[in-house]
């Protein structure tokens, strides 16, 4: 009986960490495409000026949201290949507007907040995979903190002392949601084994990571440039 125990564990094991690697490989090629694309746009004069255009720009806007919603709301219907090509589409979408960044902001400053943020995520990712509290019940109330900070963001235009305030309760909050999204995909990767939609769950859990990273990285950058 804990030999049976034993190997069952083992293979519990092998699942997870071949579901977790998908999605971090998936959320890393992403990262991949959102930089070479943010490069060439911002040494591309012509297309970052086109970019920085209001009409372009809310466009671009439009466009991302509209492939964040279509992949959460039918990933599990779309083969792993199509979601999978989306998630880069929507990857490369997000580059060019990170283009402006470099206006703003030197190389140097951008690799030295990338390689923080990266650090920071990695170390988040592993705690929350080997955290043995349950965050479930964490959920509801980082989304409804994530609906009040967003809410409040959107009014800080109005009242610019918060902003600051508002950029570290926001790196706060997203190593939360780092850490919570992680201990979901480790629940899930318990228990779909050869799930028919597994590919769509690769896909939508690289696109939560991706954008937990993207977010966190984004307010690191404000924050080491105030």
């Amino acid at each position: 009986m804990s030999q049976v125990k034993a190997k069952t564990m083992v293979l519990s094991e092998t699942r997870v960490n071949t579901f977790l690697g998908q999605v971090y490989l998936l959320m890393a090629l992403g990262l991949l495409v959102t930089g070479l694309v943010a490069s060439w746009t911002s040494n591309n004069q012509d297309l970052l000026v086109q970019t920085l255009h209001p009409g372009f720009a809310f466009g671009l806007f439009i466009l991302q949201v509209i492939l964040v919603v279509s992949l959460s709301a039918a990933v599990m219907r779309m083969s792993p290949a199509m979601a999978g090509l989306l998630f880069l589409l929507y990857s490369a979408l997000t580059g060019l507007t990170f283009a402006s960044l470099f206006i703003v902001y030197s190389e140097s400053e951008i690799a030295q907040v990338f390689w923080l943020t990266s650090g920071t995520f990695f170390l988040t990712s592993i705690f929350g995979m080997t955290f043995k509290r349950d965050f479930s019940s964490s959920g509801n109330i980082l989304f409804m903190l994530l609906l009040g900070w967003t809410l409040a963001w959107m009014f800080s235009w109005f009242f610019p002392g918060l902003n600051m305030l508002l950029t570290f309760i926001g790196i706060g909050l997203f190593v939360g949601l780092t850490a919570y999204d992680t201990q979901r995909l480790k629940q899930i990767g318990q228990q779909i084994d050869d799930h028919p939609a597994r590919g769509g769950l690769v896909v939508i859990g690289a696109l939560s990571l991706y954008l937990d990273f993207i977010n966190l990285f984004l307010l690191m950058l404000r924050a080491a440039n105030r």
